[in-house]
């Protein structure tokens, strides 16, 4: 490999460095990354400043969760082989995943000044410009890199993305396309156009996706949801477990810049009326963040907790949160089960847009009636329904929830409603999605 050349008396057992340093790569692109870690030791051991050592070890700490260490193995890397643009892209990755756009866009963009034909640098370039809020050069840089390579289905993808957070709808229908006929059977990429023609009305179009993609793959769970969402056909009365998974540890890594970018209120309007109802008492209460994600209601629940715990079904989600801070404990789970688990557990039940993915409340609500204290409070966002129906999945694959059906539910489940207002939650395809916030007792 470029700058790995050893001494011929140097070796790591039977093999040079080089050697062994390729069997490490194999390994590490085989998926066996103690083989690998053991192996870029042993290397490094006998030559502590092999730059290809250094940077693929830098990947494989990136890839188990150690960004920091990712970081200073490949800086070390660069500066003493600074002419290698992999190295760079590598380290702009790792920025990208600790939520530091700025510094992964230079390193993007240190790249393609060496390499000013590197695509996935200008497409990571854009998601890191994104990221920032800079909707205009994001979008720059996904065409240069679409023309460069009219193949690269991420760059069509992200453009598809971008253009459709703009409500540029139409246009980003034509990016998922190309995206899905450059890999047909691409779950994202089918998941996307189907959002896309969804948001443009084009419902036979969608399902046309959708039935093509459950022949293909009749038992996957987005697929199934998605069909009973425009079908509105064997709706199920909550998203089910594999949907929200796939869903979320999919989004995991985005979740919190692409919220930032939507105005995203939820989380703050809860703990708003966390704040109103327990001014004088803090560092008090025993609070359950229900469907918690990467932990955006812990820094305002946590002045108010003498415990708080997240729970969540997604484990992508619960490592973000873990990396954040201020929870005791995070339990990967399914809420309602959890809940009937931790009967008179907590003074307090948050949970921020998680409800959007049950259709029917009844069960989900006893369940948190169930692990409340007496007197203790429930506060949850939900969509506002605006149709006859009590609740409605919509394609977007959220359940929306009429006020009235909500009272009714939180009554049933021996609640008495504290307060309910309507929000702006968050902006969609440039459009205002508003929802219900509530503060509920429970009276039994």
């Amino acid at each position: 490999m470029p700058g790995s050349e050893a001494e011929p008396e140097e070796r790591t057992g039977e093999l040079t460095p080089v050697e062994a340093l390729r069997a490490a790569v194999n390994a590490h692109r085989a998926g066996d990354l103690d083989v690998a870690e053991a192996v870029y030791r042993r290397v490094l051991a006998v030559l502590p400043e092999m730059p290809d050592a250094l940077h693929f070890y830098g990947v494989l700490h990136h890839q188990r969760g150690r960004p920091l260490e990712a970081i200073r193995l490949i800086r070390r890397a660069i500066e003493i082989d600074p002419e290698d643009p992999g190295k760079h892209v590598n380290l702009g990755n790792v920025f990208l995943e600790i939520d530091r756009p700025d510094l992964a866009m230079q390193a993007y963009r240190m790249t393609i000044v060496m390499n000013p034909g590197h695509v996935g640098a200008r497409n990571n370039l854009g998601v890191a410009l994104r990221a920032m809020r800079r909707v205009e050069e994001a979008e720059e840089v996904y065409r240069e890199a679409v023309a460069l390579d009219p193949q690269h289905r991420d760059s069509w993808s992200n453009l598809g993305r971008l253009l459709a957070s703009t409500g540029r709808l139409a246009e980003a229908a034509e990016c998922h396309l190309r995206a899905l006929e450059l890999e047909p059977g691409h779950e994202r990429s089918r998941r996307d156009l189907v959002s896309a023609f969804g948001a443009v009305k084009e419902t036979d179009r969608a399902m046309l996706i959708l039935r093509d993609w459950l022949a293909d793959e009749p038992d996957n769970p987005m697929g199934r949801h998605l069909l009973a969402a425009f079908s509105g056909e064997e709706v199920p009365e909550r998203a089910s477990d594999g949907y929200v998974e796939t869903l979320f540890d999919d989004f995991a890594a985005s979740f919190d810049h692409k919220l930032a970018s939507l105005g995203y209120r939820a989380p703050e309007l809860v703990a708003g009326l966390v704040a109103e109802a327990y001014a004088d008492r803090r560092a008090e209460l025993d609070i359950l963040d229900a469907g918690c994600g990467t932990g955006l209601c812990a820094p305002h629940l946590r002045p108010f907790a003498s415990r708080l715990t997240g729970v969540d079904l997604s484990r992508g989600m619960l490592e973000k949160a873990a990396a954040r801070g201020g929870y005791d404990e995070l339990r990967q789970a399914e809420l309602t089960e959890y809940l009937r688990g931790r009967t008179g557990a907590h003074d307090v039940i948050v949970s921020a847009d998680t409800l959007c993915y049950f259709g029917a409340l009844g069960p989900a609500l006893a369940a948190a009636a169930g692990a409340l204290r007496p007197g203790g409070r429930l506060i949850f966002s939900v969509e506002e329904e605006l149709g006859p129906e009590g609740f409605r999945l919509h394609p977007h694959g959220r359940y929306c929830h009429r006020e009235d059906y909500v009272r009714a539910a939180l009554h049933e489940a021996g609640f008495g409603v504290a307060s309910l207002h309507r929000e702006q939650l968050r902006m969609e395809r440039g459009e205002p999605v508003t929802g219900l916030v509530v503060a509920a007792v429970r009276t039994g």
